[in-house]
């Protein structure tokens, strides 16, 4: 739709519609974006020269929080306040997976410096999930890429590969193989969830569409690592075979039960608390009172919480196996 100069996308205008924007501050608003984008200085200027009212305006476009603070800006931070709502032309300047708008961070999956064609596989995998699925979904599977953004001692930060070696065919193939391990953990910790049946649904459709993707003029890098070191750093030729998806496997036996138990015991698993999260999921889900958007954020919180266990647990089996090793 051609708000002034800017055209926004429908899913922008949508966007804004929900955020309580009239039409009055829509077209403001692509006003603004159409002045930004004739301008060569770099966002955080341009951002200068505008009014209190129109920085006003940009804060409730993108629905933040906090006033905008200038001098807190980064560059990214910056260019994002400046980009369609519907997130389309967003940038991760230091390519953390990690998206700033203004001050604030956001998750994307895939991340916004992937391929189109794997931006394209993956909306294809979730087109019949709700946007709380979708939502929590690409939380996990960001966490698999990037790592979870959690304050622990034992887990430090590293930085990821450049897109186009982290969607070349070793790559992905290091991520399919990192995720069918985490599926199966999952598996063991919570069984057969709704939501880890889920996640196997989208794992075989979107694995099975990149998996087949063209990687001309990429050659074979390092494999990429996450914070879990599941995935090992080494140096490995392509693999451009189509991974099979693990056909789900049937309830545990009683004796499988019983040793799952004394390893949760072992390893300090809190399987209750994430029964208790997952419930709180499902109260969200079904909560009308609630709005879209209320559901998205509660889910997301929640997913966090749950990724936040099931990670510490990971970490706890990683130190438990060296521990095993030296004796």
């Amino acid at each position: 739709m051609n708000y002034g100069v800017t055209i926004l996308s429908a899913a922008s205008v949508e966007r804004l519609e929900t955020r309580q924007l009239n039409q009055q501050e829509i077209t403001e608003f692509a006003a603004i974006l159409s002045r930004a984008a004739g301008q060569q200085e770099p966002a955080t200027q341009f951002l200068q020269s505008l009014s209190q009212d129109e920085l006003k305006l940009v804060q409730k476009a993108h629905s933040l929080a906090r006033p905008i603070q200038l001098s807190a800006l980064s560059r990214e931070g910056a260019q994002n306040l400046l980009s369609q709502p519907d997130g389309s032309d967003l940038v991760d300047l230091n390519n953390d997976g990690l998206v700033e708008v203004g001050e604030g961070k956001t998750i994307h999956f895939p991340p916004v410096n992937a391929p189109a064609s794997v931006k394209a596989a993956w909306q294809k995998a979730t087109a019949e999930l709700s946007e709380s699925e979708k939502a929590t979904l690409a939380l996990t599977m960001h966490h698999m890429v990037y790592g979870v953004h959690i304050d622990l001692p034992e887990v430090s930060p590293k930085a990821a590969l450049p897109p186009e070696q982290q969607w070349n065919q070793t790559n992905i193939k290091a991520l399919y193989d990192y995720a069918q391990s985490n599926l199966q953990f999952r598996i063991n910790m919570e069984g057969w969830t709704s939501y880890n049946k889920m996640l196997n649904q989208v794992y075989e459709r979107f694995f099975s569409a990149i998996s087949t993707l063209p990687a001309a003029g990429l050659t074979p890098t390092r494999v990429a690592t996450t914070q879990g070191n599941a995935i090992s750093e080494q140096v490995t030729n392509a693999e451009t075979t189509t991974p099979e998806v693990s056909a789900p496997k049937s309830p545990l036996s009683r004796q499988q039960q019983i040793n799952q138990l004394l390893l949760d015991a072992r390893l300090g698993i809190e399987r209750h608390k994430i029964k208790e999260l997952e419930e709180k999921m499902e109260a969200v889900r079904s909560d009308s009172t609630l709005s879209s958007m209320e559901k998205r954020d509660k889910l997301l919180a929640l997913q966090a919480s749950i990724e936040k266990l099931i990670k510490q647990a990971q970490q706890r089996t990683i130190e438990e196996e060296k521990r095993r090793a030296t004796l």
